[in-house]
C-alpha cells in the first residue's frame, strides 16, 4: 500500500513538472562571472538547478554519512566481542564455593 502510494506521487509530480515545462517554455538568459551566460527555457534552468542544489547537498552530507558508517561498523565490532564474551563465560565450570 505504501509503494503504490509512493508510485502515486511520483506520477502526480511527473505530471505537473511536464505540465510546467509546457507552460513555461520561454528563454531566458543567466549571467554569470567573467561574462558567460547561459540562455536556456525556464523549465530547464530550474531543473538544472534543483539537480545542481540536489547534488550540494548530498555531498555536503557524505562525510557524516561516511563517519556514521564508521562508528556503526565499529559498535557492531564491539557487540560481536561483547557476545563471544557471554559465550565463553557461560561455557567456564562452575567451581563449588564451599
Amino acid at each position: 500500500m505504501k509503494r503504490a502510494l509512493y508510485i502515486f506521487a511520483a506520477v502526480v509530480a511527473l505530471i505537473i513538472g511536464i505540465t510546467f515545462g509546457f507552460q513555461n517554455n520561454q528563454n531566458i538568459e543567466l549571467s554569470y562571472y567573467f561574462g558567460l551566460s547561459w540562455t536556456a527555457p525556464l523549465s530547464l534552468t530550474l531543473l538544472v538547478s534543483f539537480a545542481i542544489g540536489v547534488t550540494a547537498g548530498y555531498l555536503a552530507s557524505l562525510k557524516m554519512v561516511v563517519r556514521m558508517q564508521r562508528q556503526l561498523v565499529q559498535a557492531r565490532k564491539e557487540i560481536r566481542q561483547a557476545e563471544q564474551e557471554v559465550v565463553n563465560l557461560r561455557a567456564l565450570p562452575i567451581k563449588d564455593v564451599l
